[in-house]
């Protein structure tokens, strides 16, 4: 009997990915394509969104040149979140997508968090309204292109607009609603009080489904185009972050997640819809009957304070022989300090002017003690993070994930620095695998997670309390400069 195969697609900021799996998660098909967007203006990011579905279109013809179509059951999606889309009453696009990390509402965020705060029950949104959420992008397109406005029947998020061509229907899931600034966390549904006190029609928002749920079948045109003859059904889908938290296992055993990708993230899951009041509080609702939330918070320079280190100021690119100059002595004992925090920080101090910095550096400050404060000052900052967000239980493992597990160095310093074993997955656990994760669950109404190859990597006691002492002097550091630099409100 052949065994069914299903397609994850995850929308990324620069590439999409489209991987096949079977039910177990063995991947038989893995292909990723670089595109870029547009930055018409300073501080500006967005992209023609039609873009994402002509990549997605291609790849998948690509896919069904080596899988059979007929073994494809379903098909499951994640992607960039807070990334907005602008759609007519025929389903196009009225104008460039807003992508998630552009700035051009910046001068908006004052009034809109000010605004917020006058309805009790909106105010809980102030604390996560930023620049690249879909509520400061529609207020923009509001007062800035009115004539675009006008036109305006939806807004989607990314995937959700790659779902809308695929399927013809609209919808989002309850992870990329309740990130939208648009969302009541405490009601679990869009906010009617951010609609009253914007003037934004109820008719603009589009139906919040779980993640799981078969929202319906590939259209007839799209079959066509594929070259398949039986339409395939598509989940809901979710936003990147919790697809990560997903694939990891994170909601099975509701453990801690760390990602150290372009961003370094930090994912707390609770099993029991907990709103915490430090941190973006992600509703995951996977399934109807799932109340799952994650508490995420981000050190927005992440693994990038790596490469930046390696690769513009060392100018090399042999990050492993770098790595090996470190004479393991050091750990615990360096004198350096350094602050990651080198393109703001929004989730605790609300600050995208704060910027790094090295501190203890003398005459005899080598090379390899700078290196080494570089790669301890994220553990620092994501230790933080984690400790403002924390469940009340204790955790048993962080699981960290992303182009900077793959350092044996770092994760040794974060089990350390954390004072908790760290699970560190051996076979590749991305985004796209917790898209087609949610594919097998809506298809098959159950997954079951396979045993992964994983590597356990234990704290020294020893080095915990001599990086607890380091930590002291991190947090010292860190008041020094919100002291400085201000604190934004």
């Amino acid at each position: 009997m052949t065994q069914s195969i299903y397609i994850g697609l995850d929308i990324g900021t620069t590439t999409i990915k489209i991987s096949g799996v079977t039910q177990q998660l063995e991947t038989v098909y893995e292909a990723q394509y670089a595109y870029d967007y547009l930055t018409p203006h300073k501080g500006w990011t967005e992209i023609d969104p039609d873009t994402w579905v002509e990549i997605v279109l291609e790849g998948l013809k690509e896919l069904f040149q080596q899988v059979p179509a007929e073994t494809v059951a379903g098909i499951g999606i994640t992607g960039q979140m807070h990334s907005t889309v602008f759609v007519n009453k025929h389903g196009l696009s009225v104008r460039p997508a807003i992508m998630w990390n552009d700035h051009r509402t910046k001068e908006l965020i004052p009034a809109i968090r000010k605004q917020l705060l006058t309805n009790a029950k909106a105010a809980h949104i102030a604390k996560i309204v930023s620049t690249g959420s879909p509520l400061a992008s529609l207020l923009w397109l509001k007062e800035e292109e009115p004539e675009n406005y006008q036109q305006l029947n939806k807004f989607l998020i990314a995937k959700d607009y790659v779902k809308l061509r695929l399927t013809g229907t609209y919808s989002t899931d309850y992870c990329d609603a309740s990130t939208s600034s648009l969302y009541d966390l405490n009601q679990d549904c869009w906010s009617q009080e951010v609609q009253e006190l914007f003037d934004l029609e109820e008719q603009l928002f589009p139906e919040i489904l779980p993640a799981a749920t078969v929202i319906g079948k590939l259209t007839e045109d799209v079959c066509k185009e594929l070259g398949i003859k039986e339409p395939i059904p598509m989940v809901s889908g979710t936003g990147d972050n919790v697809a990560s938290a997903l694939v990891s296992g994170s909601f099975e055993h509701d453990q801690p997640l760390v990602s150290l990708g372009t961003s370094g993230v930090v994912v707390i899951p609770n099993k029991h819809h907990q709103l915490k009041k430090t941190g973006k509080n992600v509703i995951a609702k996977i399934t109807k009957d799932d109340n799952s939330i994650i508490t995420q918070g981000t050190v927005q320079a992440g693994a990038k304070v790596n490469s930046w280190w390696l690769e513009n100021i060392l100018h090399t690119s042999d990050y492993p022989a770098e790595q090996q100059q470190i004479d393991k002595s050091l750990l615990g004992e360096n004198d350096v300090l350094f602050f990651p925090h080198m393109n703001g920080e929004k989730t605790l101090f609300a600050n995208p002017e704060l910027r790094g910095a090295f501190v203890g550096l003398s005459l005899e400050t080598t090379r390899e003690e700078m290196y080494l404060a570089v790669l301890e000052g994220l553990a620092f900052g994501i230790r933080q993070l984690f400790v403002s967000m924390k469940n009340e239980e204790q955790p048993d493992y962080f699981t960290i994930v992303g182009g900077g597990a793959k350092s044996e160095l770092w994760i040794e310093i974060f089990a350390n620095v954390l004072g908790y074993p760290i699970k560190r997955v051996m076979t590749s656990q991305e985004a796209v695998h917790g898209a087609a994760i949610l594919a097998i669950m809506g298809v098959e109404g159950s997954f079951k997670f396979p045993e992964s190859d994983y590597q356990m990597v234990q704290p020294d006691p020893t080095l915990i309390k001599k990086y607890t002492t380091r930590y002291k002097k991190y947090l010292k550091l860190t008041q020094l400069f919100l002291l400085a630099g201000g604190e934004e409100e």
